[in-house]
């Protein structure tokens, strides 16, 4: 009985194994087929609510090798993050006292868009630290902004304003520091993010509307406002893949235990690098590094 018993344990397990084997051998395939066929994909995913997320199995394969990140990139990077975290623990709040729906789904969204910049951090094998707590930053000015904003959305409505206004934000900063970007890899990420921050802001606005409210632009022109909400929820560009997605810029394994190629602290200041100097220097708005949005 004992020994029929070890057998089916025995069989369900390797049975766990060939699943978990062939649905790697899967996956791998399929990104090699892309990769050879050519044909131009999108990284991120865009569903009929707005709710943009990044395809994260589908980033690196898009990643071509460049030289390793300098500090001024590593500080920029590490800054994105701690903004997405922001929003990101923003709208777990809201949905939290409110329990609407879409703050819920865009809150997981920007859950999905801090592993995407972490990637960026993975392919260049950057040693960074975990997230602070919900609520919870290291950056002093980032913590003030946290509870003004919080404090802002004190009725659902309001908090769609602020909503909006993140993402509105979002939308004038990446398309400022676009224009510096010389890494293409980095490029991927943030003018996807940049499209996700369209889509969520019509979110906002729909919902705000739907409230019986109204939202003008705080930072873009009214030009730029009106041609967001008029057009469509939109997909991300297309890109070929150029590797299979499981090595790094270095050629070695994805998360495995080679040397780091750079480091950063809580503080974001970049602590080593490999391409320069460190810290980088606090360049201010529409520009790489730590201050990117003037200074922060």
């Amino acid at each position: 009985m004992k020994t029929s018993t070890y057998k089916s344990i025995l069989l369900i397990a390797t049975m766990g194994l060939l699943s978990i084997s062939c649905e790697k051998m899967s996956n791998l395939t399929e990104t090699e087929e892309i990769m050879n066929s050519g044909i131009p994909v999108p990284v991120l995913e865009v569903k009929s609510d707005g709710i943009s997320t990044f395809n994260l199995s589908g980033i690196t394969p898009t990643f071509d090798s460049t030289a390793n990140l300098n500090a001024e990139e590593i500080e920029f990077i590490f800054a994105v993050r701690e903004d997405e975290k922001l929003s990101r623990d923003l709208y777990k709040s809201f949905f939290d006292i409110y329990q609407l729906k879409t703050f819920d789904n865009i809150f997981r969204a920007e859950s999905n868009h801090i592993r995407a910049t972490e990637t960026l951090f993975s392919y260049y094998e950057i040693e960074y630290p975990a997230l602070e707590d919900y609520g919870q930053f290291a950056d002093t000015a980032r913590m003030a902004r946290y509870e003004k904003l919080l404090l802002q959305g004190n009725t659902a409505l309001e908090a769609f304003k602020v909503m909006a206004f993140l993402e509105e934000e979002n939308i004038v900063s990446y398309g400022e520091v676009l224009n510096d970007i010389t890494n293409p890899n980095i490029k991927v990420v943030i003018e996807n993010l940049a499209k996700a921050s369209e889509n969520h802001l019509r979110a906002a606005v729909r919902q705000i509307t739907a409230l019986g409210g109204s939202y003008q632009a705080m930072i873009m022109t009214e030009e730029q406002f009106r041609y967001v909400i008029e057009n469509g929820f939109e997909q991300g560009k297309m890109y070929k893949y150029r590797n299979n997605g499981e090595t790094t810029n270095n050629r070695n394994r994805l998360n495995g235990n080679s040397p780091k190629k750079g480091s950063v602290n809580r503080s974001g200041e970049c602590t080593y690098t490999q391409n320069g100097d460190t810290s980088g220097a606090n360049y201010g708005s529409g520009k790489q590094g730590k201050g990117y949005r003037g200074g922060r």
